[in-house]
């Protein structure tokens, strides 16, 4: 039995068991930005053990949630079977235990070694993920592979059926998948925000939960889908007009989040615009007055509109372009992790620039905008540096990102002209984290499924060393943490 299975078996029976019952902590953005400002304006390295500590007792019930998502039987398609994703599902439950193995945080020396198990677990974690969308767009690749030929077994299989023009997937069936991966990336979005916080104040001595500028991170986020654009198509990307009544304008929100959604919904419209307008190296006109943006643009194409506006409630950033919309019966699948991918009128820019420094860059399949978990507490963002095609699982992440704390991202389009894509920011930031409800029927099924994964050998590849680490009963459930 090598290290890390006898770590595993060192976990007390019950304990994950209680874990996938307890309910998560739920934090606002206010609670989080108030303690790390708590922590950089004491400029004493003490003050990292009040975080550390809630992270100790809270990280285990969000894996143990992960883990039990991994087990659902919300899924039509029995992925759990799937080899692929058992490894997965054994890398949560070695998480657990070294988390579980650690002693609590308390002092300055203890936070020390648990903050270098947290850069541990956000690289697992960042793998993990990945892996996860990967392997989801591998399987559906081979079943659609499958009901294309002569041989598929409705019977067998009941995801995809016959519609007269074709194999299609069952509507029920997309449902359940959209509702699997809205909770599991919801799950881990949430966990990855919170280990993200800790080592951004830890070691680059700042808060991801900040006071922002919107119209700031907008023109990042224009030079960013601007800058892919152009390489892709060789040719001057659209231009983007800007049009707010307040530069001015702050709400507290995650940076990072802010610009992926916007750069994600900018790149969408300007690829849209490109592939209207360009036939033949052409510029194609819709027969539009042009409007003018009062600087001169290179590009010949009809510019991108990004309005924003500061309202009573919420913070409401509106992209507009010409790039021909899309028609009604399109619009449901531009959330679907089943469709978003395949769709025609949905593809995205593949990143001409190579991944490098990090496991991923030997990865089989193109990764995919799901990387934004990986890349918090860094300041790379991630999903710059990674080909942005592949999973299709842009668009339905977006507005994960944006509801997580009470907002929404919207598309209303017009087929033949355009979309507008409406992204809405909360401005109540005692908005709690939209972490989904334990489910007690799924965390009575998850013994037998932890004990079927310590019952099968564990491969060594990714395995964690536990060597300096001490066993210690986990911490009592959270009951909440008045710092926060």
């Amino acid at each position: 039995m090598n290290r890390t299975q006898a770590a595993l078996h060192a976990l007390p029976s019950d304990l994950i068991n209680k874990l996938c019952k307890s309910k998560a902590t739920r934090l606002s953005l206010k609670q989080m930005y108030t303690l790390g400002r708590h922590v950089l304006e004491s400029k004493n390295q003490g003050a990292l053990v009040i975080p550390a500590v809630f992270l100790h007792q809270e990280l285990p019930i969000r894996l143990s949630h992960a883990l039990k998502m991994l087990n659902s039987n919300m899924l039509p398609i029995n992925m759990s079977d799937m080899p692929n994703f058992q490894h997965i599902a054994r890398s949560y439950l070695e998480d657990i235990s070294m988390v579980t193995q650690m002693p609590k945080p308390s002092t300055p020396k203890l936070e020390e070694e648990f903050t270098d198990l947290l850069r541990n677990l956000e690289q697992r974690h960042k793998i993990k993920i990945l892996a996860i969308s990967r392997g989801f767009r591998e399987l559906m690749d081979k079943l659609q592979s499958e009901h294309a030929g002569n041989n598929y077994d409705p019977s067998c299989n009941p995801l995809f059926y016959q519609n007269g023009k074709g194999w299609t997937i069952d509507p029920e069936a997309d449902k359940a998948i959209q509702s699997f991966f809205n909770r599991f990336y919801s799950i881990n979005l949430g966990t990855r925000l919170l280990i993200g916080e800790h080592l951004a104040l830890h070691d680059r001595g700042l808060n991801l939960i900040q006071r922002l500028n919107p119209l700031s991170i907008s023109k990042v986020a224009i030079r960013d889908a601007q800058k892919v654009c152009a390489t892709h198509y060789g040719q001057p990307a659209p231009s983007v007009l800007i049009h707010t009544p307040n530069p001015d304008i702050s709400t507290t929100y995650v940076e990072e989040f802010l610009h992926r959604n916007i750069y994600e919904l900018l790149k969408n419209a300007m690829r849209a615009t490109c592939e209207t307008h360009l036939k033949a190296g052409t510029p194609i006109s819709l027969g539009m007055s042009p409007v003018s943006s009062g600087t001169a643009s290179k590009s010949k194409l009809p510019p991108v509109k990004l309005v924003l506006v500061d309202g009573g409630e919420d913070v409401t950033i509106k992209i507009s372009d010409e790039g021909g919309g899309m028609a009604l019966s399109e619009m449901d699948k531009i959330w679907s992790y089943v469709h978003s991918g395949n769709s025609s009128n949905l593809r995205q820019f593949p990143n001409p620039t190579q991944t490098t420094g990090t496991a991923i860059k030997n990865a089989t399949h193109p990764a995919d905008s799901m990387s934004v978990m990986g890349g918090l507490a860094s300041e790379a963002k991630d999903y710059l540096d990674l080909p942005l095609s592949g999973s299709g699982h842009g668009l339905p992440l977006a507005r994960l990102i944006a509801r997580y704390f009470g907002g929404d991202l919207s598309l209303i389009s017009m087929e033949g002209y355009g979309t507008d894509s409406y992204l809405s920011l909360y401005r109540d930031d005692d908005h709690l984290e939209n972490f989904p409800e334990v489910d007690e029927e799924m965390a009575d099924e998850v013994d037998v499924f932890v004990n079927e994964l310590l019952e099968e050998p564990s491969s060594s590849q990714g395995s964690s060393n536990f060597s300096n680490q001490q066993s210690t009963p986990i911490a009592k459930q959270v009951e909440g943490v008045t710092a926060f």
